[in-house]
């Protein structure tokens, strides 16, 4: 194993220290230091992209840096378009901006995938409502 792939993954663990920290005590510079740290990892280990996913649900859930964590989920699908994590967290970032239909396209997407049973049910209960939504606002217009 080189040293990069052994660095990275110390990092990452920083970071998750950080993370912690961050929801223990409610403070958003733990957050940073931590999307800091799992940005780093990923850096100097390109294939370790669950530092990377990591990293962009921080920047949208805890940081509310929604251009930033998109970028991060859209970089994230690129590499890896099955990423079913990455297509739910997406997801919720595009609901919580208004963007439904977005949203929905992306948990349509993770559902058409074969074995991602992990968040299946809470993406069918979301998808559903993110259709209510749409047809309601389409019948305001």
């Amino acid at each position: 194993m080189n040293w990069r792939v052994i660095y990275s993954y110390l990092l990452y663990t920083w970071g998750g220290l950080h993370r912690y920290f961050g929801n223990q005590n409610v403070l958003s510079g733990e957050f940073e230091r931590a999307v800091h740290y799992f940005g780093r990892a990923y850096e100097l280990n390109p294939q370790f992209t669950y530092a990377r996913l990591q990293r962009a649900v921080l920047l949208g859930r805890e940081l509310q840096r929604y251009d930033e964590s998109l970028a991060e989920f859209d970089g994230l699908l690129t590499e890896e378009p099955g990423n079913g994590a990455a297509l739910v967290n997406k997801a919720l970032v595009l609901q919580v901006n208004g963007r439904y239909q977005e949203a929905l396209n992306s948990l349509e997407t993770y559902l058409q995938l074969p074995d991602e049973n992990e968040y299946r049910a809470e993406a069918k209960r979301i998808a559903e409502q993110l259709r209510a939504i749409i047809a309601e606002l389409d019948e305001e217009t």
